[in-house]
């Protein structure tokens, strides 16, 4: 398929290669394949019954949603909701793809173009929360470099060889062995609660002010009480 001597070559470039000609086959196998063909045709309707929804949703959404120049106590909540509503199409397609992934796994042996569609459409709807969402540099950068990249290797059907790789790959610290898998998790959950804690930080110190600002000020309270 590539023309070189693939024994030649490096360890990783093997690898790569083969999971590229695996790929190859797979596609070409759901290029001549009527099952495959149908279920691609059924991942489209998933589609498009999701844009249909999302079309007649979207408006009441977001009159439900807006909580206009509201200051009451459900106002922000409503909107922190409402700035995910971009992703609404996205997470039906994928409801709806994995209806149609069960009626054709239920009717037939095979799924996999359909499952591939529905895993697709995850991904993009990570990487438009990440992009597009999300706003916080620090959230922002965690998604980059690790919540995309799950995403993409979930959509291509990767994610547990990359888990079983990284957990059977050990990285020795003096007499202690640890797996790559526990040191990404522990990294990933200590900067993670790290940034909570800088946010509930920063959430209280708000608040706090606020209230402090709602709060009249004891010299005038007493000249008040002194005119009554």
């Amino acid at each position: 398929m590539f023309g070189i001597d693939l024994e030649t070559q490096l360890e990783i470039v093997q690898t790569a290669a083969g999971y590229l000609i695996q790929g190859w086959e797979l596609v070409a196998s759901w290029l001549l394949s009527p099952a495959a063909w149908s279920q691609f045709g059924l991942l489209v309707v998933a589609y498009l019954a999701a844009v249909l929804v999302t079309r007649r949703l979207s408006p009441f959404l977001e009159n439900l949603l807006n909580p206009g120049k509201s200051t009451n106590i459900f106002a922000q909540p409503r909107r922190f909701i409402m700035q995910f509503l971009p992703l609404f199409l996205l997470l039906l397609a994928y409801v709806f793809t994995g209806i149609g992934e069960g009626i054709v796994r239920s009717l037939f042996d095979g799924g996999a173009v359909i499952a591939f569609g529905k895993r697709v459409f995850l991904f993009l709807a990570v990487r438009v929360l990440v992009q597009s969402i999300i706003t916080d540099p620090f959230l922002k950068t965690i998604g980059k470099f690790v919540f995309i990249p799950i995403a993409g290797l979930y959509a291509l059907g990767l994610l547990d060889l990359a888990q079983a790789q990284l957990t059977a790959t050990e990285v020795a610290v003096g007499n202690i062995k640890f797996s790559v898998m526990a040191l990404v998790r522990g990294l990933i959950a200590g900067s993670l609660l790290f940034w909570l804690g800088g946010w509930f930080n920063q959430q209280s110190a708000s608040f706090i002010h606020k209230q402090e600002e709602m709060r009249p000020s004891l010299p005038n309270w007493q000249a008040r009480r002194l005119s009554l």
